[in-house]
């Protein structure tokens, strides 16, 4: 979804500089380099002679009015606010104020995307994506979302927000990336707020991969148990979060596993999935997460370690905030960490009692259904003739004509079709999070969580995305770790069905009963809190997206929805190294511990070369020698890591590439690179079909790797960094916007994660580790949206080099703005 939206803002702002230039207008000299700085200075308040002017971000008055109280922000080196208020409300304005100032154009782009409104800035080119975001629905779950939370302390907070952005909207200069579109930002609202956690949840748990299983049995209808051995319910490894942590209590989870049946089998679909792809989640996005108790560190305090893996973006996706209420009252609460623009919270930090952290389970939170169609506007359902429920909306197009687009819903939810030489066909869609959601409430009341057993009681209100949660009390010492998130019970009869199946809508099959598309959800149809696997007070726990449990008790996901077991194995290891010797584990251990590099995918795919040396040429021999003498570090400096990469990219298209692709499907489909490693010598999937002769592993293991140096020769590449490189663009096409390019340690699989992707980039978009006595934390950017600032990426180097800041309160810096009440004399 990301990078769909890049593309359609580039597109549109490479015609708007072009046309600028043709006519000799002035655009084009202000879309220049920020060295120019008078053409930028206006948009942010560079100029204005205010305090805040000597910061390029604070333009605007020293003093603003807040209808809800005090606050001060004082900014550190970094450009990270350090807010002071005496209430939540007052605080929560004052975030909403300061997170617009840097960030006001990317939360924009945001409620944009998820409103299905980016037509009405950016043309017709956006008429595909506002199209399948309003049949979707989205805006009417942000809606019912609202309703739900409207009347808690946490309503009360978004509210409050809202007015924050929109002081900073009313008074201060449009900031360039409107300007340069020649549109005006609207006043933000609660639900945009909600429309951004309905966004992250999408990214993260939506998409329609159900049709995807469908494509591949259709593809190899003669092969169905091999093709079947390729997506495994379960892949053969023993890291399973919950039973390779040590020590800590299990929750009693029910009885052992029912018997797994298939969904109903659909038909009619063709094409489908296609079309939807480029909306759905980015596959392999994913995180690492670990908590080690007290008696496993040095000055007993448990650590907490949490680096998500998200796309690398300009600017950041994270939003790095300390925020302070004062006094000793109920709402006394004093958290850092980080938070996504639009939102208020904090989502992943640690205030004085608590620190927290997430990563995805990748659960399966989507059931497509199908039904038998009377007629284009009816379907039937449990025996009878129902009318789609059907309204229009207008698509509002800039310099274009606007589009009608026609909601159909069904009881299951949002119904998306396409037409085929046969006539419509479709599927609806039930989400988790098209439901009245409250992970907002739970978010906010964490924010002051005081201990464990509270933290508990919060999280059966984060409804969704589905999550591996995990807390410390880092003042009395406990760990603590559990999924959140709504699992839908999917059974026929007594028997569990797995949810990557179509399923017969009309017979009601696998239905939610009590769950209300965009309406009160009573989650009666969702596996019970208590039930959901955690555990309490690990002596270590590790979580890296793969498989919550050997053995649960219902369907949480199949295979190809967890990460490959490579990065959990790795942290294991290390966690389990330093606990079992007489050296303590340390907040510096940790943090080199994400720092780590090596590839324990290399360590199992990589034998399989030595085993092919025998049929290669000298050239490719001397390779595969290098290959066998390295360490398994993926660093930027080695030629050896280098080879590996190219090497297993062509040794995978080598082995599925000929018969998928000449079955329509590309490499998005290949099984996982664990279930690579596990085929045997003679397995089919290693003849090409292509050639006369008959392939065996060795043959592919040694053309792969000739392959792999005849193209790093012709690139010219000398090392990993040289092809493993970061270039995080902005959403607008031009280059000086871009953060600067450099080569990279990691891979997809080390525990220090980045992976250089022709559409989408993505890696640890914030490092983050906390003890009682210290928390740091980095982000892959800077804390400004505005290019002529010093903040705009001045954490990268620090980044990229694995380094840290503190995230503890600044001592020496001064306090830029402050917000008093309408009767406190604000200028």
């Amino acid at each position: 979804m990301a990078s769909d939206l890049a593309g359609v803002v580039a597109s549109v702002l490479c015609l708007a500089v072009l046309l600028s230039a043709a006519v000799g207008g002035g655009s084009l000299l202000t879309l220049s380099a920020p060295a120019s700085g008078a053409a930028w200075g206006p948009a942010y308040g560079a100029n204005d002679g205010s305090v805040a002017s000597r910061v390029a971000d604070l333009g605007g008055p020293r003093q603003v009015e807040n209808p809800y109280g005090h606050a001060t922000v004082q900014y550190d080196d970094a450009g990270v606010p350090h807010i002071n208020a005496s209430n939540r409300q007052a605080l929560a304005f004052a975030v909403g104020y300061v997170q617009a100032r840097d960030r006001l154009f990317q939360m924009d782009l945001q409620r944009r995307l998820m409103s299905g409104n980016l037509s009405a800035a950016f043309g017709a080119r956006a008429v595909e994506s506002d199209r399948f975001h309003r049949q979707m629905g989205f805006a009417d779950a942000a809606n019912a979302s609202w309703r739900r939370i409207r009347d808690t302390e946490a309503g009360d907070g978004v509210r409050a927000y809202s007015a924050g952005v929109n002081r900073y909207i009313d008074a201060r200069p449009t900031p360039f990336e409107f300007r340069a579109n020649d549109y005006e930002p609207t006043r933000w609202t609660p639900q945009d707020t909600l429309i951004v956690g309905k966004l992250i949840a999408w990214d993260l748990t939506g998409d329609f991969r159900d049709l995807r299983g469908r494509s591949i049995r259709r593809a190899f209808p003669d092969r169905t148990d091999e093709v079947a051995a390729l997506y495994p319910d379960q892949l053969d490894h023993d890291e399973a979060i919950v039973d390779s942590a040590v020590g800590g209590e299990r929750n009693a989870v029910g009885e052992p596993r029912p018997e797994l049946v298939s969904g109903d089998a659909d038909a009619g679909l063709q094409g489908l999935y296609e079309e939807l792809r480029p909306h759905q989640s980015e596959p392999g996005l994913g995180s690492n997460s670990w908590v080690v108790a007290g008696r496993h560190t040095e000055d007993g305090s448990p650590i907490v370690a949490n680096d998500p893996h998200l796309s690398l973006t300009v600017p950041s996706v994270w939003y790095e905030q300390h925020l302070r209420v004062r006094g000793d009252g109920d709402d006394a609460m004093d958290v850092r960490g980080v938070a996504f623009p639009g939102v208020p919270t904090v989502v992943i930090g640690a205030n004085e009692d608590i620190a927290w952290g997430f990563t995805n389970v990748g659960a399966d939170q989507t059931d497509l259904y199908r039904y038998d169609r009377p007629s284009a506007d009816t379907y039937r359902y449990r025996g009878e003739t129902r009318e789609f429920e059907t309204h229009n909306e207008t698509i509002p197009v800039k310099d274009g004509r606007d589009r009608t687009v026609r909601i159909r819903r069904t009881v299951h939810g949002p119904f998306l079709s396409r037409e085929t030489p046969q006539g419509e066909t479709g599927v609806a869609v039930s989400w988790v999070g098209l439901g009245d959601t409250r992970e907002s409430v739970a978010i906010y009341e964490l924010n002051g969580a005081t201990d464990l057993d509270e933290v508990r009681e919060i999280m059966r209100r984060f409804d969704s995305p589905t999550q591996n949660f995990v807390a410390a009390d880092i003042r009395d010492g406990g760990t603590y770790f559990r999924l959140t998130g709504r699992y839908p019970v999917r059974q026929v009869g007594n028997r569990s069905v797995t949810g990557d199946r179509v399923f017969d809508g009309s017979a009601a099959r696998v239905e939610w009963p009590g769950f209300e598309p965009y309406g009160r959800t009573n989650w009666s149809a969702f596996h019970d809190y208590d039930a959901v696997p955690e555990v309490r007070n690990p002596d270590y726990l590790a979580t890296a997206n793969q498989r919550t449990t050997d053995d649960p008790p219902f369907y949480i996901a199949h295979s190809p929805r967890y990460a490959d077991p490579y990065r959990g194995e790795r942290i294991n290891d290390l966690l389990e190294q330093r606990a079992t010797s007489d050296r303590p584990i340390t907040a510096e251990y940790v943090r080199r511990m994400q720092r780590d590099v090596r590839s324990e995918a290399a360590a199992d795919l990589l034998p399989v070369v030595a085993d092919a040396t025998g049929e290669m040429a000298p050239e490719t021999r001397a390779a595969a020698d290098r290959l066998k003498d390295w360490d398994r570090n993926m660093t930027r400096d080695s030629r050896a890591a280098l080879l590996y990469a190219r090497w297993l990219e062509h040794y995978r298209n080598a082995t599925f590439g000929d018969e998928f692709r000449s079955r329509g499907l590309d490499e998005s489909y290949f099984p996982k690179d664990h279930t690579l490693a596990r085929l045997p010598a003679d397995s089919r999937w290693f003849d090409d079909v292509r050639t006369g002769d008959r392939e065996r592993r060795a043959d592919i293991a040694a053309r792969a790797l000739r392959r792999a140096v005849a193209e790093i020769d012709r690139e010219g590449w000398e090392t990993y960094g040289d092809y493993n490189r970061l270039h995080a663009e902005h959403p607008f096409p031009l280059e000086f916007l871009d953060f600067p390019g450099r080569g990279m340690d990691g891979s997809a699989y080390t525990v220090s994660n980045f992976r250089s992707q022709r559409s989408t980039q993505a890696g640890s978009s914030w490092r983050m580790v906390v003890t009682e006595g210290e928390s740091s934390g980095v982000i892959p950017g800077g804390q400004s949206g505005n290019p002529y600032s010093p903040r705009y990426h001045s954490q990268l180097d620090e980044w990229a080099a694995g380094e840290y800041k503190s995230m503890a309160r600044a001592s020496a810096g001064r306090t830029e703005l402050v917000f008093v009440p309408a009767d406190g004399g604000a200028e």
